[in-house]
This record gives C-alpha cells, structure tokens and sequence, in this order.
C-alpha cells in the first residue's frame, strides 16, 4: 500500500485501524474477567449481552450500506466525498463507532464480570482520540458550513 505521495505505507499504520482496536479490547476483556472472576455481574445482566452485540452489528451494518450509497470511503483515514446525514448518521455523528462500543459493552456483560466493563469507556477514548478527533477536523475542512451545520444538531456518539 502506498501514501499519497507513492512511498509504501508501514505496517503499523496500516494496521492501525478501528476493527484490530475492538479486537484488543474484546481479548482484553476476556483477559481481566479471567484474572478478575470475584467481581462478578448479577446474573441478569449476562443476558442482556448478546442484543446489544447484535445491535452493535446491525448499526455497522446500516452505517457500512449508508457508505456505499454515498459513494464516500468507509476508511477513517481517506478524505470523504460526501456527508452522510441519513439512517444512522441522523443520530449519531459516529454510528460505527458506536456500534463497536456496543459490541464492546455486551460482550462485557456476556463475560459476567465488572471489570470488564471498564475497558469500555477507555475503548471509546481510544477511538475518540485516535481516530474521530482527525476524522472531524478533515471533514469540517472539505464540508465548511454543511458539516458545521450537522454537527449542530447531532451528536458525536449519541
């Protein structure tokens, strides 16, 4: 993979994007609920685990099909062609973020364990920082009024 400017891209920053995060955190999770068992959810709230994953893909989805029809790139790092306002961009600025934050927390939650759960805030800090931060910056330079306008009125997350 080349940049812009022809040189090849490292590895590293290829690698560096949202999905592999969610990964990390998703092994993470497992980790500490695997070193931390005492602390223990009740037992209700394990069920409420597997909606809210099927949730969190069923917005990427959503978020993924509004993508394509704009013709626009999915790729946090490609400079977009058009803003999407509709489906679930009508909520939230970052409905695929979103929906990863979703996977994150009911797989906490199937986990059973609270400090799972701990690493869902820092998830999405991480993604708010490393990613989303660029990401606006870039389309409010290519979008101007049209973005400042959006951002008005829809929040970042929810």
């Amino acid at each position: 993979m080349l940049d812009k400017h022809g040189k090849p891209v490292p590895l590293t920053k290829r690698l560096d994007i949202p999905p592999l995060w969610l990964a990390g955190t998703l092994i993470a999770q497992s980790l500490i609920a695997w070193a931390f068992p005492v602390f223990a959810l009740p037992s209700g709230a394990s069920a409420l685990g597997l909606p809210l994953i099927v949730v969190g893909f069923a917005l990427i989805i959503w978020s993924a099909v509004h993508f394509k029809r704009a013709q626009t790139p999915i790729h946090p790092r490609r400079k977009p062609t058009s803003l999407i306002t509709s489906g679930p961009f009508a909520f939230s600025r970052n409905p695929i973020y979103l929906g990863m934050a979703l996977i994150a927390l009911g797989f906490a939650l199937r986990l059973g364990a609270y400090t799972p759960l701990l690493l869902v805030p820092a998830f999405m800090l991480i993604i708010q920082k490393r990613f989303i931060d660029g990401e606006e910056l870039h389309i409010a330079k290519s979008m101007g009024a049209e973005w400042a306008g959006y951002t008005a009125k829809t929040r970042r997350w929810l």
